[in-house]
């Protein structure tokens, strides 16, 4: 028998009152026995997506640098074999009892954090026995645990649906904030710390939504945390804002040139050239920029399209060494159609831009501004014979 202490606490599942198991474990014992039921041609019964291999990553390298936790409880069932035995103190603290050849336990929720902790263990294997050392040494990570007992299939499946489809996480708009927050209160510092350059780079992004929020032509259309929704005149969340902008935020240049200024700790210069850009656009579009709600110019396709192309712009300004608001508007004429407000009309505009401004719809707008900016090479003419 396979003995967990663990606390029984009640709840509801299907309108009916169920009991629930907290409990905490090593890492190694529960990737060791650990079942996904994950939905393949193979496994045609099986209910959860594929892990996303990216995600794994994230998750093996944020454990084994030891950058912080991993507090929420995985959900677990067991099927059969197991059953609960409450100590002599109290009925709701004791201990589920396992039998030795239930080795299975599966994961309804937290497959991603299992799959990263896997992958941490067995990196961290792999490295002592490239050091020549026999005994792997254990991750010291342990994981809190949820388990139902006795669930079947079909109620897994249930259980699974309604924690993916009614659970909600913290919004990416609120995390976004917490770590402008958190960046501000660093570089404010007399002798800052390191900050991970994604921080960074995630902090000045919200830095210019939070400025150009308060300024034309984006004043009154930038949705702040937990504002209300509004999507006919403030389509753009300021996480989103920064999101776009990241493009311009990965350049080295940039990089180099405003976000890691230590005499600018709230990215303002980053912050003014942005919203001079935005001007820019504003003085060739007034008809766009004045109708947010029929015009997708500072919609999702427009920002996400306007800001790749605001990386060629301050390139070229670099080179010539003007980045002045009249120079930019210079250089934003060379995109024609794209630079005229019927063409953002999202009733009358492109066929492209009536869509729903998906990623594959944004790469074709991107594609058609940056042939359009980019001027040909000084003695490269027509192919046409003379």
């Amino acid at each position: 028998m396979y003995k967990i202490r663990a606390i029984r606490f009640r709840q509801r599942h299907d309108g009916k009152p169920v009991y629930l198991y907290l409990a905490v474990q090593p890492a190694e014992s529960v990737i060791a026995r650990k079942t996904i039921e994950v939905y393949t041609a193979d496994n045609p019964d099986g209910y959860q997506r594929r892990p996303e291999p990216p995600r794994v990553r994230a998750i093996s390298r944020y454990v084994l640098r030891g950058e912080g936790m991993l507090p929420t409880a995985l959900l677990l069932n067991i099927r059969e074999g197991a059953h609960y035995e409450p100590s002599k103190e109290h009925e709701d603290w004791g201990w589920l009892v396992i039998d030795d050849e239930q080795e299975l336990w599966r994961i309804i929720d937290g497959q991603h954090r299992a799959y990263g902790v896997e992958t941490a263990i067995d990196e961290r294997n792999t490295r002592i026995d490239k050091a020549k050392r026999k005994v792997p040494e254990p991750l010291e990570y342990d994981l809190p645990l949820v388990f139902c007992l006795g669930f079947p299939r079909d109620e897994e499946m249930e259980l699974f649906r309604i924690v993916n489809s009614k659970a909600r996480s913290v919004s990416t708009d609120l995390v976004s904030s917490l770590i402008f927050g958190k960046v501000m209160d660093e570089r404010a510092k007399d002798a800052p710390a390191a900050i991970k350059v994604s921080d960074l780079r995630k902090a000045a992004g919200v830095a210019v939504a939070h400025y150009l929020a308060d300024r034309e032509p984006w004043k009154g259309h930038i949705q702040e945390v937990n504002e209300p929704k509004d999507t006919k005149t403030r389509p753009m969340l300021s996480n989103t804002i920064a999101s776009t902008l990241m493009p311009a935020l990965r350049d080295a240049w940039v990089q180099r040139r405003f976000l890691e200024n230590a005499a600018d700790i709230s990215f303002t210069e980053l912050s003014e050239m942005v919203q001079q850009y935005w001007q820019a656009l504003a003085e060739l579009m007034p008809e766009a920029f004045a109708d947010i709600e029929h015009y997708s110019v500072q919609r999702p396709v427009g920002v996400y399209s306007f800001h790749e192309i605001f990386v060629d712009v301050l390139d070229t300004c670099r080179m010539k060494s003007d980045f002045s608001a009249a120079h930019m508007k210079e250089l934003l004429s060379r995109l024609g159609e794209w630079v005229e407000s019927g063409t953002w009309h999202r009733e009358h505009g492109e066929d492209i831009i009536k869509g729903s401004g998906n990623r594959a719809a944004i790469r074709v707008v991107v594609s058609r501004m940056k042939t359009a900016f980019t001027e040909p090479l000084p003695g490269l003419g027509s192919n046409e014979e003379d």
